[in-house]
């Protein structure tokens, strides 16, 4: 009988580009070697969803922000969900008992009907706010130690510190547990282990997802600048020197610098905070890509780039499968360094975005030994990658086998 799994933050219709291709890529996996299992989804939106009445404008902004007084003493939560690892035993009696919450009832539901439940875990794991990561990491517990299904945490970077630290007991609590927990980059791995090192032997590094999808069955058409010479570049979560400054910002100022070396830039902005640079590309004479492309777009105009210079992880993934170096920008998490020591001797350390005015420099010559480099650089990455490749499908063999090995239940 095909075995039903439940998936967790399934991005297929999102508009985010990673969440896209990371989401791809995880089913592409998941069916290698489990080609007939039926996979029942909760989206993105389902994940990160708060309350259970979440009224919006018309176009789709929610009218209550984040963190909405009104909406906190109004309107009922979509999950009740712990706040400390010794709230989940509690919690869990509360969505057993149906005083979950609207979104927990669904979950018993068609967790019932599963015979696994899987947390796509992009997003990173790394605050206490991150609802998905939250919700994500509490499901899986619930479903391994009260329901007694297979639980699998794949494709997350995590990030523990001892800054308003409520997230690393609860990781111990749900890693300890589950059937397998596997992170996508080195770093990761390793600050997991940091902080419990009794956790060796149950987590794993496998590499981001979006390294199964097989660029060799696609057709990369060249993109819509063909003739032209040019490097692309993308923001990163943290904030950047340009909307009090604009012209004088030293976002302008460093992208008019790179256009000496190389004279076009195409900037990539598919998310709402990164529309900044439809106006940064109209003051520096460059090429604006926004939300109305998809990856599979993206994946074309790196193809043809000399480099980008990115702290988005899934567009710096892009670049390394079609061999366009990175010099990468640090983001809100630590999974740009993990990307960086995956392509170690080819990938330079991360380059702050805030202090841009004092890092000029040095990104500048990264762009010329990038150059100098040529397309011996180029194929060096695509190597890189297609090992990276390798090493995400044979993720595909661990789920046969935990799908595959019987629950205790089932024993008795």
């Amino acid at each position: 009988m095909a075995a039903k799994i439940l998936t967790l933050n399934d991005g297929s219709l999102c508009q985010n580009w990673g969440l896209q291709a990371c989401t791809e890529g995880l089913i592409y996996i998941i069916k290698q070697e489990n080609s007939d299992a039926d996979l029942i989804q909760f989206d993105h939106a389902y994940m990160h969803r708060r309350y259970s009445f979440e009224p919006r404008f018309y176009g789709g902004k929610k009218i209550f922000a984040y963190n909405s007084r009104i909406a906190k003493k109004y309107f009922p939560v979509f999950h009740v969900l712990p706040r400390v690892a010794d709230e989940f035993d509690h919690i869990a009696d509360l969505w057993l008992q149906g005083k979950g919450g609207r979104g927990a009832d669904e979950f018993l539901e068609k967790t019932g009907r599963a015979d696994a439940v899987v947390f796509n875990a992009e997003g990173s794991t790394y605050r206490d706010d991150n609802i998905c990561a939250l919700k994500g990491l509490f499901m899986l517990w619930l479903a391994k130690t009260k329901l007694d299904k297979r639980a699998l945490f794949l494709n997350g970077s995590v990030t523990l510190t001892r800054v308003d630290a409520t997230l690393p007991a609860m990781v111990k609590k749900v890693f300890d547990a589950i059937d397998i927990a596997a992170v996508r980059e080195p770093d990761s791995y390793q600050n997991i282990l940091e902080y419990y090192p009794e956790l060796e032997g149950k987590i794993c590094m496998v590499p981001d997802s979006t390294y199964a999808l097989d660029l060799e069955r696609r057709t990369l058409e060249d993109c819509k600048f063909p003739d032209r010479n040019f490097f692309a570049l993308s923001l990163s979560m943290l904030p950047v020197d340009f909307r009090r400054t604009k012209n004088t910002s030293s976002l302008v100022h460093m992208i008019k610098e790179l256009k000496k070396i190389v004279p076009n830039a195409v900037l990539l902005g598919k998310d709402k905070e990164d529309q900044i640079l439809n106006e940064v590309a109209r003051l520096t004479g460059s090429f604006f890509v926004g939300p109305s492309y998809d990856y599979q777009s993206i994946l074309n105009i790196l193809k043809r780039a000399n480099f980008i210079v990115s702290g988005r992880y899934h567009n710096a993934i892009f670049a390394t499968k079609v061999g366009c170096p990175v010099i990468p920008l640090h983001t809100s998490s630590q999974k740009i360094y993990g990307l960086a020591s995956l392509f170690k001797g080819l990938m330079p350390k991360p380059i702050d975005p805030t202090d841009l005015w004092n890092e000029e420099k040095c990104v500048l010559n990264h762009a010329g030994a990038i150059l100098e480099q040529g397309d011996s650089l180029r194929v060096a990455y695509t190597e890189r990658a297609a090992k990276l490749r390798e090493e995400a499908l044979r993720l595909s063999g661990s789920i046969r086998d935990i799908l595959e090995k019987p629950l205790p239940f089932q024993n008795e």
